[in-house]
């Protein structure tokens, strides 16, 4: 934000398995961009073009400044829910020139006023291929051959490389500097747990922090769920957090892991991965792709493009060479599961 559009990452794709942060680390861009004095639009995928949505709130955003409603700095303007309803396939042209004109006239009046703009869109693997290229069109145009200060931020699961990044056409999001988010190593863990709790004058346990880091297993959603649930399982809020105390609220996170980041994971894949990883069960910590290829009766080459899907949508990781494990073992409750239904 201070070097401007020359700047290799104002335009950023986020991405990442669920529950690793992209959603909120787009909570802090935008948050910085408040902060600063800039406008923001954020935005996600939904029954209505992103595209339609966005160009109507950077309407307003241009009827605000033009009324002269102070400096450049406005409240959160959030485009959930909110637009009108379009048809894709007969105003995909009508939608990218309206969009590129209201950013090109709400970014030059912003570049007089010394803000700027941060667009935000989350779960972009999500929004039609058609729209995403509306969108990038029209910020490419402005951003980057324009150079106005009008920045752009999406978040997408890793599945974006198979679908809109594999698209001949997306070279803007190509382009896009990359923010991978992922697991956190073990002291990253430990400061994670550890520091929300000093910060806020308790204390943890030495057992029940050495605890807490190995059941998260590095998982950002997981290390928030423990440290909260560890903290509510007190009887008493000045005592400091025990091992007993970090077992309940593991229990209670790893159900929700299990409803919010595998649940959905699982509800995406094909049957074919979703054998592939029931095949796995009998194994632990890890399998070896061989013997999952023959339990599945497949060639070792058929489980290698089963392997990759899978760790593309968030659901295994690879051990050493050879072998695989799930990524949390919510998804190893979640394929027991469906194992046991059958």
């Amino acid at each position: 934000m201070d070097t401007g559009p020359t700047h290799p990452d104002y335009t950023l794709l986020v991405t990442g398995n669920r529950g690793t942060g992209k959603t909120a680390l787009l909570n802090v861009l935008e948050a910085r961009a408040f902060e600063r004095g800039w406008m923001f639009i954020t935005a996600a995928a939904s029954t209505e073009p992103v595209s339609a949505r966005m160009a109507s709130e950077a309407q307003r955003c241009l009827a605000r400044l033009r009324k002269g409603r102070g400096s450049a700095r406005v409240s959160s303007v959030s485009m959930m829910g909110v637009g009108v309803s379009l048809d894709p396939s007969s105003q995909e042209v009508n939608q990218a020139s309206g969009l590129l004109a209201v950013l090109e006239e709400l970014g030059e009046l912003l570049a007089q006023r010394g803000g700027g703009l941060l667009l935000t869109v989350d779960e972009m693997h999500d929004v039609d291929r058609n729209d995403v290229r509306t969108v990038a069109s029209a910020v490419q145009i402005v951003t980057r051959r324009r150079q106005m200060p009008v920045a752009f931020a999406a978040a997408a699961l890793p599945l974006i490389e198979d679908t809109h990044l594999a698209d001949p056409n997306m070279t803007f999001l190509q382009r896009c500097a990359r923010a991978r988010l992922g697991l956190l190593g073990e002291e990253e863990t430990r400061a994670a747990l550890r520091q929300p709790v000093l910060d806020s004058g308790s204390a943890i346990d030495d057992d029940a922090l050495a605890e807490a880091v190995a059941l998260t297993l590095g998982y950002p959603y997981m290390i928030q769920l423990v440290g909260f649930h560890a903290w509510q399982m007190r009887d008493d809020p000045s005592t400091p957090i025990s091992l007993t105390n970090v077992r309940a609220g593991a229990a209670e996170a790893e159900m929700i892991m299990v409803e919010q980041i595998a649940g959905p994971t699982w509800n995406r894949l094909s049957p074919m991965d979703r054998r592939f990883l029931i095949e796995m069960l009998p194994d632990e910590p890890d399998s070896s792709l061989a013997d999952v290829a023959a339990r599945l009766g497949r060639s070792l080459q058929y489980a290698r493009t089963y392997r990759r899907r899978l760790i593309a949508a968030g659901a295994i990781s690879t051990s050493t060479k050879g072998r695989v494990r799930f990524l949390h073992h919510a998804f190893r409750s979640r394929a027991a599961s469906a194992a046991l239904e059958g």
